[in-house]
């Protein structure tokens, strides 16, 4: 483990100790009656919600200097586990307190909860909150069970801010924990201070300051095949904006029906300065309207992100896979590690000749061998069926000597890795990314 990866897990680390150690120090391990434990331990796992809520707002933040070091789809899966944690002790919070002091009332536990939520505002609002965090952890895992559309999870996702202002203050009048110590009503303040300019840095500030510096704009948009078309972006000042071959941006389109959704995609290309571009297949109600894509229509792009990419540690020699459109951030890649002389083989999955994309400008990338493997295509004189073990040992026979570089549809994608484990691959050379965001 690196050092920059040591670090973060330090500090989430070191966050849980002084949380913990802050309930030990002001009696939270009192449990001298029954009702005394009810609430010292709801009081922990309201802290223990709160701070797995801060954790999912800092990791979905775009942190540049996070991202850089774990990846944006490990943090976005992290970020998934996080959350669905997190209503174990969202839901024990309130259930131990409201056992606690109806104990300590010698009421039944609905006389207690009809207390909490009309004898006081600060209770109220919290107890809202807590059924809009509810909502939004089950809804979400609705929506990504059932593969519901993209704007449908958004929307959703924006409940959370309220849920947070709403819970907000119970936390600074009732705990205990933060109204017997100053020292640990700081600390709050302030971690609740870091996320909150974590969150405005990098999902706001920065992104208006590159538009801004850059106005992007979309300049021309070319189909490449009968579902997938390219877009590219012009500005000003584009030699500055910098983008690594291999990374991926998150776009929104300042343009109607095209406002309110933003949505990661790769460099399709290499940046020549001039203008930057992305390659969506038409897959879903969003990508099937960008070709609709007025043209000036502004840009606002998130980013860059990602680990994809070929730095100084990766070898000279390269196997890149791919399945489908997850060609495009190997296009950008092979582009790169050839012009810098690197020994590249490509085998590309497709089903038909006509999803190939790219085809003619991958015959312009001179030293890179390309090698199609078409699943449904009748009479093909060429390699057939689907990347597996077979194909990686017969067409790429030093495979083991070389880097790769994975991408594609996630079943591809495990299937590929399973194959390659099964040959003994060391995983330390293989390099991909799910998005999952």
């Amino acid at each position: 483990m690196n050092k920059q990866k040591l670090f973060w897990w330090f500090f989430w680390l070191f966050n849980w100790l002084v949380i913990f150690s802050f309930w030990f120090l002001t009696g939270g391990f009192e449990f001298s009656s029954l009702t005394e434990s009810f609430i010292h331990l709801g009081g922990l796992f309201g802290l223990m919600a709160a701070f797995m809520i801060l954790t999912q707002f800092f990791l979905m933040g775009r942190n540049l200097w996070l991202e850089k070091t774990f990846g944006l789809d490990k943090l976005s899966r992290f970020h998934h586990l996080n959350g669905k944690y997190s209503l174990i002790f969202l839901l024990a919070h309130p259930l131990f307190i409201i056992l606690g002091y109806s104990l300590a009332a010698e009421i039944n536990f609905l006389n207690q909860l009809k207390f909490f939520a009309f004898g006081n505002d600060e209770t109220l609002k919290a107890l809202i909150a807590l059924f809009l965090f509810v909502f939004v952890v089950l809804s979400s895992l609705i929506v990504s069970l059932r593969k519901l559309r993209y704007e449908l999870w958004y929307f959703i996702h924006l409940a959370v801010y309220l849920a947070v202002l709403l819970s907000f203050s119970h936390q600074f009048e009732f705990g205990y924990s933060l109204t017997g110590s100053n020292l640990f009503y700081g600390y709050w303040v302030l971690l609740y201070l870091l996320v909150l300019f974590n969150h405005l840095k990098f999902r706001f500030l920065r992104p208006l300051l590159n538009f801004y510096r850059h106005g992007f704009k979309v300049g021309r948009i070319i189909r490449e095949n009968y579902n997938v078309v390219s877009i590219y972006i012009s500005g000003k000042n584009l030699e500055s904006f910098r983008v690594l071959p291999g990374q991926f941006m998150i776009f929104r389109f300042l343009a109607p029906e095209f406002f309110w959704e933003s949505h990661p995609f790769s460099l399709s290309k290499p940046m020549n300065g001039l203008e930057l571009r992305i390659t969506p297949k038409e897959v879903g109600d969003f990508t099937k309207k960008l070709q609709n894509l007025p043209l000036g229509a502004k840009v606002i792009i998130e980013g860059p992100f990602g680990v994809f990419t070929d730095n100084e540690k990766v070898s000279d020699k390269i196997l890149l896979i791919a399945g489908g459109i997850g060609i495009t951030p190997l296009r950008s890649l092979a582009q790169a590690m050839v012009q810098k002389g690197k020994d590249v083989i490509l085998l590309f999955g497709n089903k038909t000749r006509q999803d190939i994309v790219f085809e003619n400008e991958f015959k312009d990338i001179t030293g890179l061998k390309l090698i199609n493997v078409l699943s449904d295509e009748k009479n093909y004189s060429g390699e057939t069926g689907y990347i597996d073990k077979e194909k990686i040992q017969r067409l790429v026979p030093d495979f083991l000597e070389r880097e790769v570089f994975l991408c594609g549809p996630e079943p591809m994608m495990d299937s590929v890795i399973s194959d390659l484990k099964e040959l003994d691959f060391p995983s330390a050379k293989l390099h991909f990314e799910k998005f999952s965001l």
